[in-house]
């Protein structure tokens, strides 16, 4: 059985870094997080498929260095206040070429303390038509987030229903390790669908009732 809590406690994904899932997939990425000084040029990129944990990763790296995070699919421009500061840009391939060139050149010259990058593809393939900036993106250092595994894409399911307030069983976790799509991705689309389809027929979310949801059966 599922537990579920009233929907005004239900809070949105916690993103603390006691809330993060360690395994061997995002090992290459935590440990490059927790030592900025073994960054070359203070600049470091993690890499990873869409829902590895990359940006939840950005938030604890944020919160310890004090840093300043952006977006990068949203625009923006390097202000004075970035001096001195740490900067965390999450969707960094999203950001305008420009502002990346200046942010990459002000840490290089130590007047940005350090330089996060997160975003699913790699530095030296994201499109950008500056030369000189395509040249500096080759040689940011990347640490890389893999597929989970078996035992740390049990942990991430769990987190997932934690996250939506959602208690859920053993044997519902294993059913969807054999039987759900295996990305992060769409295991929290999944979870999504099944704690509204839930909500509606006011019903706990079972190892019964995700087969059913996952099957088309009508409930």
């Amino acid at each position: 059985m599922s537990t579920q809590f009233p929907l005004n406690l239900i809070l949105a994904p916690n993103k603390s870094a006691k809330a993060f899932v360690n395994g061997e997939a995002n090992a290459e990425a935590v440990t490059a997080l927790a030592d900025t000084s073994e960054w070359a040029n203070n600049i470091l990129a993690v890499i990873g498929p869409k829902g590895s944990g990359k940006t939840h990763l950005g938030h604890i790296w944020a919160e310890r260095y004090k840093a300043i995070a952006l977006d990068g699919s949203k625009g923006f421009v390097p202000r004075q206040n970035y001096r001195g500061r740490a900067l965390w840009i999450d969707d960094a391939s999203l950001a305008d070429e420009y502002t990346l060139f200046t942010l990459i050149n002000l840490t290089i010259t130590g007047e940005l303390k350090a330089l996060l990058f997160s975003d699913q593809n790699m530095p030296s393939d994201w499109n950008v038509q500056l030369p000189d900036l395509h040249s500096r993106l080759k040689n940011v250092q990347v640490a890389r987030i893999q597929e989970p595994d078996e035992d740390l894409l049990s942990a991430i399911i769990t987190k997932l229903f934690m996250d939506r307030g959602l208690k859920v069983s053993d044997n519902l976790i294993d059913y969807l390790l054999v039987h759900a799509d295996r990305s992060v991705d769409s295991l929290r689309s999944l979870i999504h669908g099944l704690d509204k389809q839930a909500a509606a027929e006011k019903v706990n979310v079972t190892r019964i009732f995700a087969a059913k949801y996952m099957q088309g059966k009508p409930f």
